[in-house]
């Protein structure tokens, strides 16, 4: 299909309270009306959207990176200080504003000679991206375009949103404004930011012909706008996750879903989300029994940090490790989206050769270069675990709530106690029990490898491509109804209760 130019602020924004968020019904080109039935529950998928949003920014985790972000950068101290000053006045509102339109800016346009059907996708963390490109370098038939994000205005971004941008910032600033007397204001930024995304997208889908939309994010304002657009014009979303969920988690639907074990499957269907087809990533080409002897006298330990570090339970364990005779040397290996700023320059005035930082390449490299693994709410002590590298849990190393995957409470992961004893010993007996395996398989699908599970969710790609009939919000009569969890396909071999 050739490139339209886009018309992306066409919808109305955000009205009264009483008013749906979206009022226009969405009809896309010949042969693309997704149906009347269904406009009434379309108006009001923006506003499901920000309930949604709102419910995901509840998490300790949530609030606890949104203070630690601002406590590292002296203009957002600065900036956090001088908004909290000015509460319901019209400077809150206008710092949000900026935001929205930064985040309407920060999507790259559909240029001419783009494609503009197929599959669309889009990743704005890294993490996202390994969790999506194995799927794009393995079924490129399926025609993939990217929608990059970048942090420099395009003139086409501009142009877009200077023609439309008048009547949509009135509305966006009373919304602010409303919202400011309820939240905290990074909750009110991202609601701004979603609604950004929402039009951004919105203005994608609306000219062009993508047939599938694939995210690896269901938390952010740009994940939840890309859902909701994809689902506004009727093109099928599939989630590809890179981690486990964090509860709350927002009430979306999925038309296909790879999700990162049982557990996390669960946790998605109890909050609602309607996946109709779901598998679990394939752990089986990584999996490693236990030990089934003794740890070495000398051990390399590494700890893999979440995003938000807590600085001084960090410096706490460095300093009881290096102390422990048994421990030959620490590897400290950051989150790709590492919110400490000065963690490189601590291990340098640490001055310890014993102490030293990873290199950046790959999670399986590190696991694989250290004989016992330390992390707090991080996914990574279920990869280490499958690996077979006996890990701990230490409470309070980021800013999430304690256990807060319940890797503890579900027998998985060893937990390290409020004093940091480090007991190799004690810890790999916890792993040679009988009955742990089980448990591991609720957190890690060690039954099938990735290559048979990739093959599996491309014929389903396949099969939602072949069937565009298919593509609308609203199901066939007798079909649940949006965000009730319903799913076909299980492949752990299990079916959904």
């Amino acid at each position: 299909m050739a490139y339209q130019p886009e018309n992306t602020f066409a919808t109305p924004m955000p009205g009264g309270k009483s008013e749906p968020m979206n009022h226009l019904s969405y009809k896309k080109g010949p042969g693309r009306d997704v149906g009347a039935g269904a406009n009434d529950d379309r108006a009001w998928l923006l506003c499901r959207g920000v309930k949604s949003l709102l419910r995901c920014d509840e998490a300790e985790v949530i609030s606890g990176i949104a203070r630690y972000v601002v406590s590292q950068h002296a203009g957002l101290r600065l900036l956090s200080a001088l908004i909290e000053r000015s509460r319901r006045t019209l400077f809150p509102a206008l710092i949000a504003l900026v935001g929205g339109v930064k985040s309407f800016l920060a999507v790259r346009s559909l240029r001419p000679g783009d494609s503009s059907d197929g599959v669309v996708w889009i990743a704005r963390l890294g993490n996202e991206r390994r969790a999506i490109e194995p799927l794009v370098r393995s079924f490129p038939e399926l025609g993939w375009t990217e929608l990059k994000f970048h942090w420099r205005p395009e003139p086409m971004s501009l142009s877009a949103l200077a023609g439309k941008l008048g009547a949509a910032s009135r509305r966006l600033l009373r919304m602010a404004r409303l919202l400011d007397r309820r939240y905290e204001f990074f909750k009110t930024l991202r609601v701004i930011e979603l609604i950004a995304y929402y039009k951004r997208y919105l203005g994608v889908f609306q000219n062009s012909r993508f047939c599938l939309a694939v995210t690896s994010n269901h938390s952010n304002p740009h994940g939840i706008g890309f859902n909701l657009a994809a689902r506004k014009c009727g093109v099928p979303v599939i989630l590809i996750t890179h981690g486990m969920p964090v509860r709350p988690i927002a009430k979306l639907s999925y038309d296909l879903a790879v999700v990162h074990c049982e557990a996390a499957r669960q946790a998605y269907l109890e909050a609602g989300c309607r996946m109709d087809r779901v598998f679990a990533h394939g752990r089986r080409q990584d999996y490693a029994p236990m030990p089934a002897g003794s740890l070495p006298d000398r051990l390399a330990v590494g700890i893999f940090l979440c995003k938000e570090v807590n600085e001084e339970r960090l410096r706490a364990l460095v300093e009881s490790l290096l102390s422990n005779p048994r421990v030959s040397s620490v590897l400290v290996r950051p989150h790709p989206t590492n919110l400490w700023t000065g963690l490189d320059a601590w291990i340098a005035a640490r001055n310890d050769r014993r102490l030293r930082r990873a290199s950046g390449g790959s999670v399986s490299c590190d696991l694989e270069n250290s004989d016992v693994v330390l992390a707090g709410n991080s996914s990574v002590l279920v990869e280490a675990v499958t690996a077979g590298r006996p890990s701990g849990y230490v409470s309070d190393l980021d800013h999430g709530s304690p256990d807060l995957h319940a890797f503890v409470s579900s027998g998985l992961i060893y937990p390290i106690d409020d004093n940091l004893s480090f007991d190799p010993d004690a810890m790999l007996r916890f792993y040679q029990r009988p009955g742990w395996t089980d448990s591991l398989r609720f957190f890690a699908n060690i039954d099938e490898d990735e290559e048979s599970v990739a093959a599996r969710v491309g014929a389903a790609m396949r099969e939602l491509l072949r069937a565009p009939n298919q593509k609308y919000f609203e199901r066939a009569p007798g079909a649940r109804p949006y965000g009730t969890g319903s799913v076909s396909d299980l492949s752990i071999g299990q079916k959904a209760s």
